[in-house]
This record gives structure tokens, sequence and C-alpha cells, in this order.
């Protein structure tokens, strides 16, 4: 795109430089501006890109996009806006030249279950002969990658990578930071998942009645444009439903709605699961354990057939998926316990889990914390949920993200006091995660089940700008298996 075309297509404030040279991409992170890129300025809560400008034109930026009056070099193309990140996804999809318009873009956000319904979407699509790619938690950008939803400059650009090798669909996973930050600005979607809907991110949002206006907003975008698939199983759900009258389409394991699915066995590994939509129904076999993945299953099965693809190729696609890193991932231990590791980092996610794994063990034994620079308030939930549906309990450092892990744990713990458990009888503090899990392991017995929580895929725990921790539970309980053996 030539900058003099990018001055006209926008409603700048200002504009000025040299404006015969071509812009060929477009960044927010001066570390990953490639020459030809036009950097884009954000302001955020930790850095300010402002700062940054120099560092981009050393590596190539044809041009900067700011919200404030800034040096520059002469000739330099410069343009001016109240606010760029708000415009970042416009700006960056008409550079890219409007890539998710080539595309079948499905958007798949909620408190809980994004990831494994991205997960099953994918492999239904796959087997209904369909070229489709994964965005989110598990398959970020280079440039984001501990973001669950990248930026929108690195958004577009990928989106413009899976047009050039020939994608028809992108699963999306949209998380309400994303929402938020305007990150899916400039993308159009085909189509929209709700997976659920309960307290987080309170930290940003402020209020639960904040957060759910966030998530509506993104489903209402599709009004008009493409069907949105809701889960009625959730407290809040009927809400959205109203608010999505005439383009949502329901579904449900516990009641009616326009698609139901039936778990009619549920075992430690497999679920048996019957579909049933327009007067027709379709048995699936589940390799992910626990009800909730039935749900996430039933979810992918929804917004796929309404988009006409074939039920049978998808039930088909919903049994290939037989595990996910740190999702409900299992081991067997030798001694006779079960071992799980998840991603549960919610009350609700921690609930969940809690709950199937006492409907498989003759005790529950768990290990979780609670991140750091997030939501306090579910820091004691969560102590109290595992006082309730653990037999014990290491509690110890999960991400601190540079608070103190002392202050996170103390929040936790009070939720255990509360509900009367008692230091070194019904629970343990082990601040090193590495050794709680070892703790736990060498405690459990035949029959029990050692829940790790919270982390799943994760491998970094952040201490401070220059502190980090490798560490990974999956790779944590491989270790001592080896050991013991």
């Amino acid at each position: 795109m030539n900058a003099d075309t990018l001055a006209q297509q926008f409603p700048w404030t200002a504009v000025r430089g040299s404006l015969d040279r071509e812009i060929t991409g477009c960044a927010s992170d001066s570390r990953h501006v490639d020459p030809g890129d036009l950097f884009l300025c954000f302001v955020g809560e930790r850095s300010d890109g402002h700062a940054f400008v120099s560092e981009a034109l050393a590596r190539g930026a044809a041009g900067i996009v700011a919200q404030r009056e800034i040096e520059l070099p002469e000739g330099v193309p410069f343009y001016l806006c109240p606010d760029v990140r708000r415009m970042a996804g416009h700006l960056a999809s008409s550079i890219y030249g409007n890539p998710s318009s080539h595309l079948k873009l499905i958007g798949v956000t909620g408190t809980s279950g994004k990831t494994t319904t991205t997960y099953f979407l994918r492999e239904a699509l796959v087997a209904c002969g369909k070229q489709v790619q994964l965005l989110g938690s598990l398959n970020p950008t280079s440039e984001f990658p501990s973001f669950t939803t990248p930026e929108a400059p690195a958004l577009q650009k990928r989106l413009s990578q899976f047009v050039r090798q020939g994608t028809e669909y992108v699963v999306l996973e949209v998380s309400s930071h994303a929402i938020y930050f305007d990150r899916v600005n400039g993308s159009t979607f085909t189509a929209a998942v709700l997976t659920n809907l309960y307290r987080d991110h309170l930290e940003l949002h402020g209020t639960e009645e904040e957060y759910a206006r966030t998530k509506l907003s993104f489903l209402l975008s599709l009004q008009g444009k493409g069907p949105v698939a809701l889960n009625k199983d959730f407290p809040r759900s009927a809400e959205f439903v109203e608010a999505c009258r005439g383009f949502a389409h329901t579904y449900s394991l516990l009641g009616p709605a326009d698609v139901r699915g039936y778990v009619q066995a549920a075992g430690p590994e497999i679920s048996e699961l019957s579909i049933r939509a327009g007067g027709a129904s379709w048995p699936a076999r589940i390799h992910l354990p626990g009800q909730v993945n039935c749900a996430n299953a039933v979810a992918a099965f929804t917004i796929l057939y309404v988009l006409g693809l074939d039920p049978l190729a998808l039930v088909e696609g919903l049994s290939k998926l037989e595990t996910m890193n740190g999702r409900y991932w299992q081991r067997q231990a030798p001694w006779g316990a079960r071992i799980m590791v998840d991603y549960a980092h919610t009350p609700v996610a921690l609930d969940r889990i809690l709950d199937f794994a006492r409907s498989q063990a003759q005790q529950v034994i768990l290990v979780f914390g609670a991140v750091g620079a997030g939501d306090r308030g579910k820091r004691p939930q969560m102590g109290s949920l595992a006082a309730e549906k653990a037999d014990r309990v290491f509690l110890t450092t999960d991400d601190p993200r540079g608070e103190d892990p002392q202050i996170i744990l103390a929040e936790v713990e009070a939720g255990l006091i509360e509900k009367g458990r008692h230091r070194g009888i019904e629970y343990e503090v082990i601040a090193d995660r590495r050794e709680a899990i070892k703790a736990a392991l060498a405690e459990s017995r035949r029959g029990d089940w050692v829940v790790i929580a919270g982390r799943g895929h994760e491998r970094v725990q952040r201490f401070g700008e220059d502190t980090w921790v490798m560490l990974n539970d999956a790779e944590e309980v491989e270790a001592y298996l080896q050991r013991w053996k």
C-alpha cells in the first residue's frame, strides 16, 4: 500500500512527511518491525510505543502512527490519530489486503473451554476435507507468545499468511482482553461460539457486568453477518440468548436446545455421546474425559452444523481429538494413582475438574495456586473450593507475574482456613511448585487422583522482570515417573 493512499483512507488528525513510499506491513512492537512496516505507537500500562520510535526507524520502519506529536527525521511519513490501538485493526487489515474477507473466520469466546473447542473445531473441519488453521493459547503468534489473541497488527499479518497458504477456515480464540483492547477490530467473522460465562478478569473489567458486556459486544458484532452458537448451561445464558435473538443457535447437555447432547457413558478417558438436532441424532465418542469436554464437542458440532457441514463427518472428526497439551492431560502411575494436569485457573474450571476427579477416585489430591496480577477476589474462592472438594491440598505458586508469591498464597489460603481446614493436616503450603508436585505424587496411593491445576501448557513462572523459572507441570510428572522406575 502506498503511504499516500493510507493518508487518504483514514480520518487522520494530521499527516506529514514524504508519502511516495510503499507500506508493506505494520507492527506494534519495535522488536518485530521489518523494513517497510508502519510502526504503531500503542500506549499501554507498562510501556509507551512512542518511546520506541527510534528503534523502529533503525529497523527500517517506513512510517509512524502516533497519538501525540513526536519529532521525526525529515521526510518520515507521520500519521496522527486520537487512539492508535482502536484504529490498529482496521489499519492493519487494510495494509494486509483485508485477509479475513478471504477466509471463513470462526471466533470462540467464553470464560473456559475456548482452547479445547477450537481443537474440536479443527478436527471436525479436517474430517470435512477443509484446510484449517488455529490461533490461540496453544498456537500463538511469534510476536505475542503469551497472548491468547494477538495484537491487531500481528493478527492481520498472520491471517494474510493463512490466505497465501490457501487456508479456508481459521479458528480464533477471542479473549475478553482482545475485545476490550480492540485486537479483533478489522476482522470479519463468519461465525462465533460462546462456551460459557463466569467470573473472570475483574482486574481488567472491574465488575462481572462489565465482563459480560464485553463478551456480548463481540457476539453482537455478528448480527446480520453470521450465526452464533450459545451454550444454554450456564446461569446467565438466557440474557445472551435474548440479546442475540434471530442469529443465535443454542446447545445444551441439560435441557431443550437447538442442538442437544446426551452423555450416555462417561469414563476416565472416553465419553459416549449422542448429539441430536433437526430431528436426527448422531453418536459421538469423545476421547477427552469429563462432561465439560462433551459440552465443548457439542459447541463445535453446533456451529459447523449451522454452517451446513456434514454432521456424519463432524462427529467422526470430534472422535479424532485424543489428547491436548495441558487440558485434562493424564498419566497412570505405576503404583495405581492417576495423575491429571489441567489449565483450570478459575473457580468454575477448578470446580468442574475436581467434580470429575471425585467421580473417579477414592481420594483426590490437589496441587494448585493462583496467578499474579489477576482477579484477586477469586483467590479465596478457589481456596474454599479446594477445601470442599479435595481430600488433600498442596497449595503452591502458579505464575506470580511479578507479584509477591507469599501474598498470593496467603489470599488463597484464606479460603481454606475459612472452611475450617488446618495447615499440616488437610493441606500443605509448599511455595516451590516443583517440590509441591513431588510431595503430592509421593503421598498418592492406588485409586487416588492427583489433580495438578492452573498452568496446563504453560512453561514459565515470572517472579520479576529478570527472574523467570522454566517449569511445565506435565514434564515434572513425567520426570517423577521416570525416576520412580
